[in-house]
């Protein structure tokens, strides 16, 4: 148990981050799944066979729990469409940021595995090349030529249909 805390310690803030940027900055949704993230790598604590470092385990086990909440979420949405509040819109450079930053979450979100999973892992966990490679069974050097890549088709995609330049 006391290993397991000092997981918990030295990991949390790192996961927290991670769910942060992956729910849009919402952070309720952020805490609750990074709470759901540990409980479910306590269970699994025993299986954790350490073939990756403990930080890149943790962020897989993140990934999983925040898309099986974003599939519960879209289930309960399509049963009971609630009417949500006015969202007090940020002004100016602030709302524009915003709107960049939704979009490109959007796209992102739209990708192709395995681009997906290493944008989101790159971007949201500054995980690097190597931890990337780990989690999906490939070569860091095919991880960065992935996010390259993806990084120029995303580039393109935001200034044809928005026009912006990222």
């Amino acid at each position: 148990m006391d290993e397991f805390e000092e997981i918990y310690r030295s990991f949390q803030p790192d996961v927290f981050r991670f769910l942060m940027r992956l729910s849009g900055c919402d952070q309720h949704t952020a805490e609750e799944l990074t709470q759901e993230t540990f409980y479910q790598a306590f269970l699994s604590f025993g299986k954790f066979r350490g073939e990756c470092c403990m930080r890149t385990w943790l962020f897989q086990i993140a990934k999983n729990v925040y898309g099986k909440y974003v599939r519960k979420e879209m289930r309960q949405r399509g049963i009971a469409e609630e009417q949500e509040e006015p969202v007090a819109q940020p002004p100016g450079d602030a709302l524009e940021q915003s709107e960049l930053l939704g979009i490109l979450r959007g796209l992102i979100a739209e990708l192709d595995e395995p681009a997906r999973s290493v944008m989101q892992y790159r971007l949201y966990s500054e995980s690097s090349y190597a931890d990337i490679a780990g989690i999906l069974q490939i070569r860091p050097n095919t991880a960065a030529v992935i996010y390259n890549r993806t990084v120029a088709k995303l580039r393109s995609i935001m200034k044809e249909r928005y026009g912006y330049e990222i």
